[in-house]
Formats: C-alpha cells, structure tokens, sequence
C-alpha cells in the first residue's frame, strides 16, 4: 500500500521538504483497514503528509485535530473546486470515482455567501426543536422494524446493517423530504452503494449519479403538483422565490438524501460491531443505573473510534498557505483524514480502545469543523441513540461469524463493516 513509506524516522523529509509531486503514502482505494492506515500515517510523525489516491489524485492528508481545525477555518482554504488546479486544468478524468460527489452544486462545495444561501433553508428544518420532535416517529420506526426482526425463525442469519442499521436512517430522512414511494426509496438506495462504492466500474458510477438526478427530478415534479409538509416542498419555494437555482435544487436534494442516510447507516453499524466484540462494555452499558442515560456516550465514543466517514475531501488553497512547516502551493488539495483524527493520542487517551462512557469521546471530527459543521449532526446523533438503545434493550445478538473478520465496505471514504451477521433472541421484556 506503501509509495515510499519510510522504515526509519531520518528517512522521514523535514516539514519544509515536503512535496504533493512525491507522496510518502499510497491510500488503500478499498478502505479495508482506516485505522491501521491512519496509524501508518500517524507513525510518518508529520501531522500533514503527502498522499496518493487513486491515479491521478495527490492531495495532503491531515491527521492531527489542531492542524486539522486550523485548514477548517482557514481563510484561504476553500470548498469550490474551482480552486483544485489538477480539476481546473483537466488533469482529473470524469471517470474518477468521487468526482461526482465533489463537484455536484452543493453546499458541500461552496464558500461564502453561496454557501450560507445554500445551507439557510436546510439549517432552519434541523434546528434543535425540530430534530428532537421527529423523536416519536424515530421510535416507531425502530420499534416496527424490531418487532419483524424479534419474529425471525431461530437460527436465521440475519444481516443487522441491512435489516435495520440501512432501513432505519434510509426510512427517516425519505420521510423528512416526502419521498413516500418505496420503489423511490429503492433506487435512491441502489444508486447511492453504486456510487459510493470504490468497485462500482466508471461507466456504473456515471450511471447511478443520473439515475439519482434524475430521481430528484421526479421527486421535484411531484411535489410541485403536490406541495407536503416536507424539506422537498420548502426547498422549491426557496428556489422559486429566487433563492436558489434548479440545478442547485436538485443537487441539494441528492446531497441529504445520501448523506442522511449512508453516514448514520455506518454509525449504527459500528456501534452494533464494537459492542458486540466487546459483551463486558456492553452489559455494563445496559445496567447502567436510573438517571443515567449511556448511549449518548456509546454514540459519541463510536463515531470517535470509527468515524462513519473516515476521510473527508476535499480543501483546496486559494493561495500558497504554510502550516507546521508545510506548504500548502496555490490550487493543491487537502484531505481530512478524520478516522484518524479520532485516534489522535494528543488528544485521547488509549485512543486506540472502545470506551463507551470516555469523557472528551464528544472532541472527535465526525462531523467536520467549523462553518461546514454538519447540519445533521443532531438528527444522526438521536436516530442512533434511539435506534441502539431499543435494539439492545429488546434483543439479545449474537455473532453468526468473527465480527472483526467482516469484509469493509470498498470505499475511499465510508467507514464500516459490509455486514452484521447475528442470531437473534428476543429478550423478556421488563415489568414497568
């Protein structure tokens, strides 16, 4: 994996020597070890290396918190790709798999004022009040989903990520924005793995994201004839009002749409695996005493340890920017490798352990930093606490297979086990 990693620390180039042209670091294209990968990154001993992605991408890679939240809130670093020179000049060919993803009109890639329009209408339907009151339905959906998979025939494998980590957030966020057709919710599910998936051949990828677009369309032209209670339906006035443009409208919709469901989806799947290795933490997590509420901490300690998305793309430098000796050239990437932020052992204690109730656990990156902190940061955060907590109160798992030996999902970036293989039984339910 390896490009030029050295043996020894004299081999390692000073700050100043640095150079995007000669990465020390080849990135595993399938993700199929984000921790041991940020722990070779971390032994380099430079908080910001050099990195190769798949050909032809370079970028910087920063795998310390406080040089990481320095380029976060860095003026001259910036989101449009407009600024990625090797974007700009054609060097990067369309085919290159999270090109679509990065330049897509959203706010994920917009600075300034395009970025506070784009985030307005969003950030007012996320809004601490409106997040908690989506609580009782986030409830029923566990519970409808719990109680089919309570009925599973004893001895049948079942596949947790699929059967419930997926249909849980996937069923949320469709409902948030109107998207009450199942065989909707089918595709837009479909094409996301397609496109999110490092395996999904060039011409596949290109076909999902028109498949969504296309998808957004429909959804659009449904809600215009018929308007709902709904982000879909709030997101067109703002568009018809001349807030923000059709292109922009679909593009935001594709965004939360995938990202509402694939990050909290690999949240819940992480935790599931982590208490499931490690049966102790969870008994003690689940005789924890009256008053005290535990699964915020289990949240927050796993999205620590594996961050749901492990690398974040990317910054780009407006202009030549110097940071720990490092300079950032004019029109260079930056990578945020946040799987291995989390693990940041000038931060965290023990980074590397599954403690559920660690007190700074809350100081990881999972969900960025600064102006583009994630909106749904607190609607992830409520549908897992509520989703592990009903789950484990209510059944008892049990590995069908080594849990640590599951194959990851193939992915630059999303982080989590491609499946939870568990046997099931229902646990007697308490006495009020």
């Amino acid at each position: 994996m390896a490009v030029t990693e050295p043996r020894f620390a004299h081999d390692i180039p000073a700050p100043h020597e640095l150079d995007l042209a000669r990465p020390l670091y080849r990135l595993d294209p399938l993700g199929r070890d984000f921790p041991g990968e940020g722990a070779a990154l971390h032994r380099l001993g430079r908080p910001i290396v050099p990195v190769a992605l798949p050909d032809p991408v370079v970028a910087w890679a920063v795998t310390r918190r406080d040089v990481a939240d320095q380029l976060l809130t860095h003026p001259d670093m910036r989101k449009n790709p407009k600024y990625w020179e090797a974007y700009r000049t054609g060097a990067i060919p369309e085919t290159w798999p999270l090109l679509q993803i990065l330049t897509a009109p959203t706010m994920l890639v917009m600075d300034d004022t395009d970025h506070t329009r784009l985030r307005r209408p969003i950030q007012r339907a996320f809004t601490p009040r409106r997040v908690e009151a989506l609580r009782p339905r986030i409830e029923e959906i566990a519970d409808e989903l719990l109680k089919g998979i309570a009925e599973t025939e004893p001895g049948t494998v079942v596949d947790l990520r699929q059967t419930y980590a997926f249909q849980l957030p996937v069923t949320v966020i469709c409902e948030l924005y109107g998207v009450d057709d199942a065989t909707m919710r089918r595709q837009l599910a479909a094409d996301a793995r397609l496109l999110l998936s490092s395996t999904t051949p060039a011409e596949e990828r290109l076909g999902a994201q028109a498949s969504i677009f296309g998808t957004m369309a429909q959804l659009i032209d449904l809600k215009r004839a018929q308007p709902g209670d709904d982000l879909t339906t709030a997101l067109i006035a703002e568009f018809d009002s001349g807030g923000i443009t059709a292109e922009e409208l679909a593009g935001t919709l594709f965004l939360m749409l995938i990202a509402g469901h694939e990050t909290t989806q690999n949240l819940l799947s992480n935790a599931c695996q982590r208490l499931l290795q490690h049966p102790d933490r969870l008994a003690r997590v689940l005789n924890a005493g009256l008053g005290h509420d535990p699964w915020p901490g289990v949240v927050e300690e796993a999205l620590r340890l594996d961050a749901p998305a492990a690398t974040t793309m990317f910054l780009y430098a407006a202009v030549d920017v110097t940071i720990e000796g490092v300079t950032i050239r004019a029109g260079q990437p930056v990578m945020i490798y946040t799987a291995a932020i989390g693990r940041d052992d000038s931060v965290f204690q023990d980074p590397h352990a599954f403690v559920p109730d660690r007190a700074d656990a809350h100081q990881h990156r999972a969900f960025g930093h600064g102006v583009h902190h994630c909106l749904g940061a607190p609607l992830a955060r409520l549908e897992a606490r509520i989703a592990l907590k009903a789950l484990f109160e209510r059944l008892i798992l049990t590995a069908a297979e080594p849990l640590d030996a599951v194959e990851r999902v193939p992915s630059l970036s999303s982080n989590a086990p491609a499946r939870l293989p568990v046997y099931v039984t229902a646990r007697e339910r308490r006495l009020a």
